[in-house]
């Protein structure tokens, strides 16, 4: 029986450090492995000395071949800048807006995107643009 308690006090324990991360996964569905997601931004680099800076994110998210139902929530994250939290997907695509820094440090970054079980990946330069 004492066994059994601890072995419960396990369970809990490694409960409660996944709830507390972001982008956590939960177990896989069947629904969710037929699930896909595909990132691109648009445009590519964005301007580390313009805090206006911005760039569309883009979520292609498809169960199969067809697009998923609407108003899917995808959450997103990034490692430079800001980024809408979450958007709701219409015909498959869901859109965040990516604001630069300003911080004039040029670098690469990442976007981070889930949605259900799934996350995909996607780079943006940050960048200086030439005087013209």
């Amino acid at each position: 029986m004492r066994a059994r308690k601890n072995y419960r006090w396990i369970w809990v324990a490694a409960g409660l450090g996944l709830a507390g991360c972001a982008f956590s996964v939960a177990p896989t569905a069947t629904e969710d492995k037929e699930i896909s997601l595909e990132l691109a931004l648009f445009p590519a680099r964005i301007s580390v000395e313009d805090t206006l800076a911005t760039a569309e994110v883009w979520a292609t998210v498809r169960q199969g071949s067809k697009p998923v139902k609407d108003s899917t929530a995808v959450a997103f994250a990034t490692t430079v800048g800001t980024i809408t939290a979450t958007s709701l997907t219409h015909d498959g695509l869901a859109v965040a807006l990516l604001t630069g820094p300003g911080d004039s440090r040029p670098r690469t970054g990442e976007v981070v995107a889930q949605v259900l079980t799934v996350r995909d990946t996607i780079e943006v330069d940050l960048v200086f643009f030439e005087q013209q």
